[in-house]
């Protein structure tokens, strides 16, 4: 069938408004940054070569930073920020920029007239299920301490202010993007549980009533009031939506370019500048958040450039590969102060992505382990579950998905969950469950859809029954997982007490000031409560073997059985975790 005039043109419009969009991308990033390491200095920046972190104990970073890597890093930006410039002055971005704005108008018109046809018991169920959801994820921000994670993120990059955040990587600690979110927090004195929290909460909060929305136009409300219960309240997902990290900021934004490219698969779509610039943002801004983003990215890009083929819409392979260069392009502009001052190695070559030696013979035990940590404590079922939905969803959503966005948007979920499988073994490591997060929501969707998508069409009775089984499934199975959550919350609680208590012990004895540490956990925290609370300067040291050549005032040793006191040494304090021996001499 023909496509009409103004359709078969959209390509060539959609193109040039991507163009515009990397471009003024370019302007942007490469501008800011230039300003920023311009103005910060070779001797600022060389510096952070200075800056003491932890990793398995105390430790400085060797910078790649010369000043003839100082001078091509800031040669490359303004380089980028002028190209970038003049190719706005040739794209004449103003018919380009008034077609984006109908486009926009369109959109907010249609999407609040589809809002105000729909039933008000179905928006106060997923709404009632939503205040639950953030009830939880307040309770979690609350109640759980900061993680070991959080305190790296506040301690090393947070309070060095955005030229640290933006170009010091000893570790792969450091996400970036949702560390310049917390950076003005902390700037504004709020406290480091506030500070490295309130991003993932807020922002959390908008991805999740976004994703609802959007689903229930797909799916209709009943089942993404079920999905959210399903996914919303597990504990997991809770802990990460509340947690000083980027990987909740992660799924908001691969949600927007997951419907993004559901939206360009349609063979009409009336958004196409929209969702391709919406595409462009979120892989940006994911990679920059978490560069781990790059395992949904090759998903969301496979399946786009599949479907594209599948429809004979050869006009807008370009466009693809122009997004895809985009994206490369703006990603390495964005991570070339770490390249400059840290080295790309730490980006690049750092343990979580070297291979392992080991790799399969505990590939499969380890796939087990990750599938029991995202879709439940059943090593036996998750993990298998997994494999058989990678292996064969794709087929199955094929056939028992009706054709549409539906079929689109299942077999998108499909590649998101069977792409890592494969990345993982080409790479031959394991990725964290932490990384992977988004595979929850995922795992569960497809399911729905496969279930769910042959049933004949509800009445508007029985859509009010299916609306209020689903939200009281999603509460009560929400609530008993949480339950059986406060079990390691009630740990992690009690573990980070001990190791505050030890620390004020220690902070009251006056002849403390020379210390010794072997308990990393505790050579972190105490790093930590130093830089946090007044007190006596006290100097620490680590290391994994009782030092002989340097007398300390005080050791402070993880506790294990059957331990005796080092020589010229007493036990003065005793906990769950740790010994300390104060010197005899």
């Amino acid at each position: 069938m023909r496509r009409p005039d103004s359709l078969s043109k959209q390509p060539a419009t959609a193109r040039q408004t991507l163009a515009l969009g990397i471009a003024a991308a370019v302007l942007l990033v490469a501008g800011s940054l230039g300003l920023l390491f311009g103005g910060t200095g070779y001797a600022v920046l060389a510096g952070f070569g200075r800056i003491s972190y932890h990793e398995n104990g105390f430790a400085q970073l060797p910078l790649a930073l010369t000043p003839g890597r100082y001078q091509a890093l800031l040669l490359a930006l303004g380089g980028a920020a002028a190209g970038s410039l003049l190719a706005l002055a040739l794209l004449r971005p103003a018919s380009a920029l008034a077609a984006l704005r109908a486009e926009w108008r369109r959109a907010g018109t249609r999407g609040r007239a589809w809002w105000r046809a729909q039933a008000g018991r179905s928006q106060l169920a997923a709404g009632l299920l939503l205040l639950a959801v953030l009830a939880a994820r307040l309770w979690y921000l609350a109640q759980y301490p900061l993680s070991t994670d959080e305190v790296a993120s506040y301690d090393y990059f947070v309070r060095g202010g955005p030229a640290v955040i933006t170009s010091f990587y000893p570790i792969p600690n450091n996400h970036i993007f949702y560390n310049l979110l917390a950076w003005p927090l902390a700037e504004l004195g709020l406290s480091p549980r506030l500070a490295m929290r309130l991003p993932s909460l807020l922002l959390g909060l908008l991805g999740t009533s976004f994703g609802s929305v959007l689903l229930a136009r797909l799916l209709g409300w009943w089942r993404a009031t079920l999905l959210l219960g399903l996914v919303g309240l597990a504990p997991l997902w809770v802990y990460y939506a509340a947690n000083g990290r980027g990987y909740f900021v992660q799924f908001g934004l691969l949600q927007i370019g997951l419907f993004a490219i559901v939206e360009l698969l349609r063979p009409a779509s009336r958004y196409q500048r929209l969702s391709w610039l919406a595409l462009l943002g979120s892989s940006v801004l994911g990679l920059y958040t978490v560069p781990s983003y790059a395992y949904p990215l090759v998903a969301l890009g496979l399946g786009l450039a599949a479907g594209l083929l599948q429809q004979r819409r050869w006009p807008e392979l370009p466009t693809l590969a122009l997004a895809g260069a985009g994206i490369v392009l703006l990603a390495g502009l964005l991570y070339a102060p770490v390249g400059a001052v840290s080295g790309w190695g730490q980006l690049l070559g750092n343990r979580y992505v070297a291979a392992r030696p080991d790799f399969w013979l505990h590939y499969r035990a380890a796939l087990y382990e990750i599938g029991a940590e995202l879709f439940g404590p059943s090593l036996r079922l998750s993990g298998p579950a997994w494999l058989a939905l990678a292996a064969l969803g794709g087929l199955a959503a094929g056939r028992l998905v009706l054709p549409g966005p539906r079929r689109t948007l299942a077999l998108l979920v499909w590649l998101q969950l069977a792409v890592p499988l494969l990345l993982m073994a080409v790479q031959r490591v394991y990725a964290p469950a932490r990384t992977l997060l988004h595979l929850t929501f995922f795992g569960y969707l497809l399911v729905l859809l496969l279930l769910t998508e042959r049933l004949p069409t509800l009445r508007r009775a029985h859509q009010r029954i299916a609306q209020a089984l689903a939200l009281l499934a999603g509460l009560g199975l929400g609530a008993y997982r949480l339950q059986l959550d406060q079990v390691r919350l009630q740990a992690s609680r009690r573990e980070t007490q001990l190791f505050q208590q030890a620390y004020d012990w220690l902070q009251h004895q006056p002849d403390a000031h020379r210390i010794w540490l072997n308990a990393p956990l505790h050579e972190l925290f105490f790093a930590h409560y130093a830089r946090q609370q007044p007190g006596p300067l006290r100097v620490l040291h680590s290391g994994r073997r009782y030092p002989t050549a340097v007398h300390y005032d005080y050791l402070v040793v993880k506790n294990q059985p059957k331990h005796s006191a080092p020589f010229s040494y007493r036990l003065a304090y005793h906990d769950e975790l740790v010994n300390i021996y104060a010197s005899t001499r």
